[in-house]
């Protein structure tokens, strides 16, 4: 009887352990960003290039970021009161840079473009005076990406002007996705543009797992098709925020597999693929 009460015993404390144990599990995975080991290992390579939008003002979490030990690609607002200043940063830290090129939206404030930057209003004249202005500020450029821009986005003349710079020195086009009408595709293709696509934003958030999670899913979509590309931002869009959650997640995805580039490693990658 005896032997029989202390296996009773060992038995509700074994049931009481796993209990605890499996509370303790839910409560971590409830505070945590969606299990990263959704990206399985595999033979597959597979390429996430990050580009952060809004260099150019010297905004919460530049110097952090610029920081970055992983590949990624500035996008630097070319008539900013920083906009050189951040330049000089990226360039002595040897990070690539693109233009992110001030365009009209459909539906955004014209002061959220700002005073300079490529508007329907304008002739084709101008809007390639206006890109090369913005390449001279953004010295070493190796692309463009739309900031805002979704009315030029679905202008094929006024965005063709603007697409008329980056094929005369032969550099990529970031579509960043803000309308689904966009002409880029067709434009870059006439013209022999390599052409890039947002698949995730990252950010705009003051929750660090909600951008994590957002690593994950760009880490995916990476698995899914072998690249990926997601967009971030310094300052008041993402700044900090985003640099810690790339800071705690990017040597996990690694040794899963996902290896960081930059947007014109990811052209090169493509073009070989």
């Amino acid at each position: 009887m005896f032997w029989i009460k202390e296996e009773k015993q060992t038995i509700r404390k074994c049931v009481l352990y796993l209990c605890a144990f499996l509370c303790l599990l839910c409560m971590t995975k409830k505070f945590q960003p969606e299990a990263a080991m959704v990206v399985a290992e595999g033979s597959q390579k597979c390429y996430v290039a990050i580009v952060i939008d809004d260099f150019g003002y010297d905004g919460e979490g530049t110097d952090d970021m610029i920081a970055l030990e992983i590949p990624f690609t500035a996008a630097v607002m070319p008539f900013s009161n920083k906009s050189v200043e951040n330049v000089e940063k990226l360039q002595a830290a040897g990070k690539e840079m693109i233009v992110h090129m001030p365009m009209e939206s459909l539906t955004g404030k014209k002061e959220w473009v700002g005073d300079t930057g490529v508007f329907t209003s304008m002739s084709d004249e101008e809007i390639t005076q206006c890109v090369k202005e913005a390449f001279s500020i953004v010295k070493g450029a190796t692309g463009l990406n739309n900031h805002m821009g979704s009315a030029i986005m679905e202008n094929e003349r006024c965005f063709s002007a603007v697409m008329n710079v980056v094929a005369e020195n032969e550099l990529v086009f970031v579509d960043s996705m803000t309308t689904e009408n966009s002409v880029g595709d067709s434009v870059c293709h006439k013209k022999g543009i390599s052409i890039l696509k947002r698949d995730v934003f990252l950010d705009s958030t003051d929750d660090v797992n909600v951008v994590k999670n957002q690593l994950i899913k760009t880490a995916k979509i990476a698995q899914q098709k072998g690249y990926a590309l997601g967009i971030g931002h310094v300052g008041p869009e993402g700044g900090n925020i985003t640099v810690q959650a790339i800071k705690e997640l990017a040597p996990l995805l690694e040794k899963q597999g996902i290896e960081f580039v930059t947007v014109s490693q990811l052209k090169e990658i493509i073009s070989n693929s």
